[in-house]
C-alpha cells in the first residue's frame, strides 16, 4: 500500500528504534473524519524545488504509520499564492515564501468542525531559511516533518529547546541534528518521527467516523502555484492563516520558554482555525508585524 513512500527512508528504521515518551502528544481531539483505515490524505505543494526533497521525506516517515496513505495522482495548475497558502477543502496544503522577519520557522493551521479536521495547511518561512543559522538540512527537515505532524493531529512530545533531544521531529530544541552544539550534546537527530509518534496515531486513528473529512488521495502534488491565471481544484473559499499573532486568535498554549505557540482563531460558521508556531529558538515570540 505505501511501498511509493518507502524508497530512500535514510535509515528511518534506526531512529524508531528510539525510547519514546510517554506521556500523550495528540493535538487535542483533533482528527480527520474517515469510515475506514487507513486515513487516505491527499497533500499537495506549493514548494520551490528546493524544498520538495524534504517533503517527500517526510511523507516517506509518516507513511510509515499503519493509520496514515498517500497514493500518487496527477499534477494540476494553479494560481494560489504561496505566501497566502489558501486552504483546499479535504486536503493538506504545503507552501514556502518569504514570509518576513516575524520570529517564526513554521505553522501549521487546522481547521476544524468541532473536532473534526477539513483542511489543514503548512508554511515554511524563507526568510530564516535563507539564514545560515537555518539554513540546513536538519532544520529544513525537521521543521517540514514537525508541521505536516500538526496537520495529521500530533501535537509536540516536548517544548523545552535546550534539553537532550528525543528522536523525533516532535520535539522542540535548538540542535535538530543533535549532536554538540554550543558546547551542549542534543543527542539524537529530531528529524524523523519514533516509535511514539506512530503509536499515537494509531491511538487517536483508531476508532472510526461516520463520514469522511479527507476528499481525495496524493503524493505530494505539486500544483504549479507560481502560475497565473488558473484556479485549484476543491478550493474551500477560505483564507490562509496570514503570516503575525494578530491574525491567529488567542493564545491557548505555550513553548517552554513562555512564548504562545498555539492559537485558536472562532469563525463565523462555528469552525475554528488553530494553528501551531514553531518559534526561532533566539525570537521573543512577540513579533505582530
Amino acid at each position: 500500500m505505501k511501498s511509493l513512500f518507502r524508497v530512500a527512508l535514510i535509515s528511518g528504521a534506526a531512529l524508531v528504534a528510539l525510547t519514546p515518551a510517554l506521556a500523550t502528544h495528540s493535538w487535542g481531539n483533533y482528527h480527520w473524519a474517515r469510515t475506514a483505515n487507513p486515513l487516505t490524505l491527499k497533500i499537495n505543494e506549493a514548494l520551490t524545488s528546493n524544498w520538495e526533497p524534504y517533503l517527500q521525506v517526510a511523507m516517506n516517515d509518516w507513511a510509515t504509520s499503519t493509520v496514515l496513505d498517500f497514493s500518487p495522482t496527477t499534477a494540476a495548475p494553479s494560481s494560489a499564492s504561496p505566501k497566502q497558502c489558501n486552504p483546499i477543502s479535504g486536503q493538506v496544503l504545503v507552501c514556502n515564501a518569504s514570509y518576513g522577519q516575524r520570529g517564526w520557522l513554521g505553522i501549521a493551521s487546522i481547521w476544524a468542525n468541532g473536532d473534526h479536521i477539513t483542511q489543514g495547511t503548512t508554511k515554511l518561512n524563507d526568510t530564516y531559511f535563507n539564514m545560515a543559522r537555518y539554513n540546513t538540512d536538519a532544520w529544513r527537515q525537521m521543521v517540514t516533518c514537525q508541521e505536516i505532524g500538526h496537520d495529521f493531529g500530533l501535537d509536540h512530545q516536548d517544548t523545552n529547546f535546550s534539553n537532550t533531544n528525543l528522536g523525533t521531529c516532535m520535539d522542540y530544541t535548538n540542535a535538530p541534528g543533535g549532536g554538540l552544539y554550543n558546547g551542549v550534546n542534543y543527542g539524537p537527530s529530531n528529524e524523523h518521527p519514533n516509535t511514539h509518534d506512530y503509536e499515537q496515531l494509531v491511538t487517536i486513528y483508531t476508532h472510526l467516523d461516520s463520514t469522511n473529512t479527507a476528499k481525495g488521495s496524493s503524493a505530494p502534488t505539486n500544483f504549479g502555484l507560481r502560475e497565473v491565471g488558473k484556479a485549484p481544484p476543491q478550493q474551500s473559499g477560505d483564507q490562509g492563516v496570514g503570516d503575525t499573532m494578530a491574525d491567529w486568535g488567542r493564545a491557548v498554549a505555550y513553548d517552554g520558554k513562555g512564548r504562545p505557540d498555539t492559537f485558536v482563531r472562532e469563525l463565523a460558521d462555528g469552525r475554528r482555525v488553530i494553528t501551531h508556531v514553531l518559534w526561532a529558538p533566539d525570537a521573543k515570540g512577540t513579533e505582530a508585524n
